[in-house]
């Protein structure tokens, strides 16, 4: 009788506590996370376009090869965490440092800061980023409305990334995000859209994008297509 207490308890404490909110390229705080949290993500934009040029062939896509991160957070004390990523397109490594405050009800500010460094040909190029996001919430938190803005000083721009989130259920969320380009050689500015899955510790993205970059610095200079691709993300709480 005694385990099946132990087990009943910590099955309430884990099932009450949330590891909610990311987006797929948007910078934005991810509630449910305290100090001493470990954080590991893979995200996979897919190269193919998804619902053109007969997609049973290429299986929507997958066949024709993906970007890839793969991304770390520490958070030694609540609301600040420290992280790494490695970006497969353009052999990107990227350190940061984030911090969360609470500036109103229903409204959270949070910052995010490091340096990115780029392999160009046998050598590494590098400046420094920063992003702001302003995130609120409404309906009991079901709808989260988030603004992005972010300064890139390798590609020497900044601007502007928009998202909507809307709980549907207690495990699922629909989201898109906009982002209007920079570049003005550009076609197309970038956007995505899908759903996220959420369970106890673990966080699945999948959605459609017109574009194979990786977070909100690489969506800023625009996307030379309008095709859809797949892109997944997977986020585990530690």
């Amino acid at each position: 009788m005694k385990y099946l207490i132990i087990a009943a308890t910590i099955t309430a404490i884990a099932a009450g506590q949330s590891y909610n909110g990311s987006f797929l390229n948007l910078f934005t705080p991810i509630s449910g996370t305290s100090g001493g949290d470990f954080e590991f993500s893979m995200n996979h934009r897919f190269f193919g376009a998804a619902l053109k040029n007969e997609p049973f062939d290429s299986f929507f896509g997958l066949d024709n090869g993906a970007n890839v991160r793969f991304g770390m957070r520490y958070y030694p004390k609540d609301n600040f965490h420290l992280g790494f990523t490695h970006t497969r397109l353009g052999n990107i490594n990227t350190i940061t440092a984030g911090w969360t405050m609470n500036a109103l009800e229903n409204l959270d500010f949070a910052v995010e800061a490091g340096y990115t460094s780029v392999k160009v040909s046998d050598d590494r190029e590098g400046a420094i980023i920063a992003t702001g996001c302003l995130e609120a919430s409404f309906l009991n938190d079901r709808l989260r409305p988030v603004i992005n803005y972010a300064f890139d000083g390798y590609r020497e721009n900044n601007g502007a990334g928009l998202g909507l989130d809307f709980q549907v259920a207690e495990k699922v969320a629909l989201f898109g995000e906009y982002f209007p380009s920079v570049d003005e050689s550009t076609e197309e500015d970038c956007f995505a859209f899908g759903c996220r899955y959420n369970t106890w510790g673990h966080q699945f993205l999948l959605a459609l994008t017109n574009s194979p970059g990786i977070g909100i610095y690489e969506q800023l200079p625009g996307s030379y297509t309008g095709d859809l691709s797949f892109a997944l993300s997977i986020r585990r709480l530690f």
